[in-house]
């Protein structure tokens, strides 16, 4: 059997889609209500891994903290 830890990169910088601040893969559309107070998608993304939310894609990949909508969320320990 192949050793698939040897293939997986841990180096969060090599990737090409991911947080261009904490080096996360993912992220979600933010749902907010709109001015009829129906719950709709904004073009925000929120990033899973820093929380942080950005105007768009490109902003997200760049990890650029002065584009940012918001501040990171916060987390108890």
């Amino acid at each position: 059997m192949k050793n698939l830890s040897a293939s997986i990169s841990t180096n969060p910088s090599t990737a090409r889609n991911c947080c261009g601040y904490c080096g996360a893969t993912s992220y979600h559309r933010v749902l907010a209500r709109d001015d009829a107070g129906v719950m709709r998608y904004t073009e925000a993304l929120r990033c899973t891994g820093c929380g942080r939310e950005y105007a768009n894609l490109q902003v997200w990949r760049q990890g650029d903290t002065q584009e940012s909508t918001t501040p990171p969320v916060a987390t108890a320990n």
